[in-house]
């Protein structure tokens, strides 16, 4: 039988895009919308790790998809279940009913987490070794334009009266429709599965082989690293208001408001903050954010099939730093904030194309266990973004946001400093391209 017809990398664009929502309600949405209900930023921190907890155990249950159903009808059963959650999210009042809106927030993590499970899967097993950094930009493209493009409809709508049923369904939406384009794929036929004891004895033996190698033994230290996480894009939503707040108090000083202010007790000074904050976020992570995200995404996954993916995640790093210390070193203004979140999100898209090439070129073609193996290495990235997170979240209390993104700096500055001494020394850099290899 004559093998399947690779798919073409950009329909991974749009069978990534649930679960770029997801995250991005569990990250930067979710920041926002607690910020807005009264919470602090070092809460928050906890609760951006709580969200993060389903991705990193994620491998323990993703061998449900690798038996079954094809993995691309298991991305659209996932999908439409995970969009459910979102919408009961959405409609739970904040913050009168915090608890039950994180529940609803974990399950849909929990959920729709096996869509990246799916699509690992599928491209590990559907496409050349020497296409997987142009299909690894696409995957990118789709998890974080798609994430942005829905947290910057969410939080415009928030801040702007929307009704959160409206909200709800339309990133359900977001979620089900592009899912759909899974159904295309020429997925190759499934082995007969045996008993469950034989089939989990072969996925653990194939999982082992490749854990256990030099190759996957540095692949999990380059996931568990600060390098190339893009932390601070789940933290945007929340300090926002930080970047925004000194404008707004200019503003009613020169206007001579406060005393009016003080005297009714009117709250115009939150009220402005929270709509040029929605505003503003909606910019930087609406289409303009997207472009920056996705011609990052694609120049990783270009550079990442011409020269060593590796030393590509590291540059990543870098390219996060500099970021980050330029922010910490510039005033807390809107100005500053346009054009951080702007650069952050080109650097973003750089940074995940590394990260899934790189993944995909440890686990080589995949296998039965492709879909495991992959949410291995996925989980390890995962608990990277968590640690990050909430070291970074600790010096806003101290700090303000030049403690948070400088923290996010020096640990990217670090990890670099560190994996490239340790693969330098093991040469453990992994494979340079200059030309594609042969099918």
């Amino acid at each position: 039988m004559p093998e399947p017809k690779p798919p073409p990398p950009w329909l991974f664009a749009l069978t990534n895009m649930p679960y770029g929502v997801v995250g991005s309600f569990s990250g930067p949405v979710m920041t926002y919308l607690t910020r807005r209900a009264g919470v602090e930023v070092g809460d928050i921190g906890w609760f951006v790790t709580l969200l993060l907890v389903p991705p990193m155990l994620q491998f323990l249950y993703a061998p449900v998809v690798d038996f079954g159903p094809r993995r691309k009808h298991w991305l659209v059963i996932v999908a439409i279940i995970g969009a459910a959650f979102i919408v009961a999210a959405c409609v739970t009042p904040l913050p009168e009913h915090l608890t039950l809106f994180l529940a609803f927030a974990f399950a849909a993590q929990t959920i729709s987490g096996l869509v990246g499970t799916c699509n690992g899967g599928l491209l590990a097993t559907t496409i050349p070794d020497h296409m997987r950094g142009k299909a690894s930009g696409w995957l990118t493209v789709g998890n974080l334009c798609g994430g942005g493009i829905s947290a910057a409809i969410a939080v415009y709508m928030t801040g702007h009266g929307f009704d959160p049923l409206v909200i709800g369904l339309t990133l359900a939406a977001m979620m089900i429709v592009p899912a759909l384009a899974a159904l295309a794929i020429e997925e190759p036929v499934r082995a007969a599965a045996g008993s469950v004891g034989a089939v989990l004895g072969s996925t653990l033996r194939d999982v082992k082989s490749v854990l256990f190698s030099r190759a996957g033994i540095t692949g999990i230290m380059l996931c568990l690293s600060p390098v190339g996480t893009a932390a601070l894009s789940s933290y945007f939503g929340g300090i926002g208001e930080d970047y925004v707040r000194p404008a707004v108090i200019d503003e009613i000083a020169a206007l001579h408001l406060q005393p009016l202010l003080d005297l009714w007790s009117l709250p115009l000074e939150a009220q402005l903050v929270d709509e040029r904050a929605s505003s503003l976020l909606a910019f930087t992570t609406g289409p303009l954010g997207q472009v920056l995200t996705a011609i990052g995404a694609l120049i990783g996954g270009y550079l990442c099939d011409r020269t060593n993916r590796r030393a590509m995640y590291l540059l990543s790093g870098v390219l996060t730093a500099a970021c980050g210390i330029a922010m910490a070193l510039s005033p807390a203004s809107e100005t500053t904030f346009l054009w951080g979140t702007l650069t952050y999100a080109l650097i973003t898209g750089f940074c995940f194309s590394a990260f899934f090439a790189t993944v995909l070129e440890t686990i080589g073609k995949g296998g039965k266990a492709a879909a495991t193996k992959y949410s291995l290495f996925l989980a390890a990235g995962n608990i990277a973004i968590a640690y990050v997170g909430l070291v970074n979240s600790r010096f806003h209390e101290e700090h303000g946001v030049e403690g948070v993104v400088a923290s996010d700096a020096a640990l990217n500055l670090g990890g670099v400093v560190v994996l490239g001494t340790v693969f330098w020394l093991l040469g453990s850099f992994g494979k340079s391209r200059h030309k594609p290899e042969p099918t």
